[in-house]
């Protein structure tokens, strides 16, 4: 009997938080670990580039003191620095400190290193159908927002720190 959609959605809620735990374990090590989701969402941001706090709140779903108030903390423990606009001094962008950025980098190449250690386990063809698979899920899911309530991405996202729930059974109809 083939199996639904329903059932095979099922099937990934499951496999794939285990999926990322399972790649992506947190190193005892690592100070980034005692992050608060939020902050790490933050610290991956601006990994990329500067941001204002309204601009990192408008991306994250947050106003621009929940933003401000994670910043300060990250900004206490020497992570994140605040600058100002070189063209208008009344604005601050937020930018990680060279201790961030280092945390952040070493944070990426030990992620990127299981990763390869993963993947060397699997057929050439096979990575690439998979990193294939993973593109077209993230388009999807880009529709999939544009017509459903955003929480539900946001929830998924801030999951992936809570400890596994137990197995479900399913009952067969």
């Amino acid at each position: 009997m083939d199996e639904s959609t329903h059932e095979r959605a099922i099937k990934l809620e499951g496999l794939l938080p285990k999926a990322l735990r399972s790649l992506f374990k947190p190193e005892a090590s690592d100070p980034l670990v005692e992050l608060p989701v939020g902050q790490m969402r933050l610290m991956r941001l601006l990994a990329m580039r500067p941001w204002t706090p309204s601009h990192l709140g408008e991306e994250l779903g947050l106003s621009v003191s929940a933003v401000t108030q994670m910043a300060n903390r990250l900004e206490g423990i020497g992570y994140v620095a605040r600058v100002e606009d070189p063209i208008d001094r009344r604005v601050k962008h937020l930018t990680l400190t060279t201790l961030g950025k280092t945390l952040m980098s070493n944070r990426q190449q030990r992620r990127v290193g299981t990763l390869q250690t993963v993947l060397a386990h699997m057929p050439e063809e096979r990575q690439k159908e998979f990193v294939a698979l993973l593109e077209e899920v993230i388009e999807a899911t880009t529709k999939a927002a544009t017509s459903a309530d955003n929480s539900i991405f946001m929830e998924a996202e801030m999951e992936q720190k809570l400890p596994m729930p137990p197995a479900f059974v399913m009952e067969e109809r």
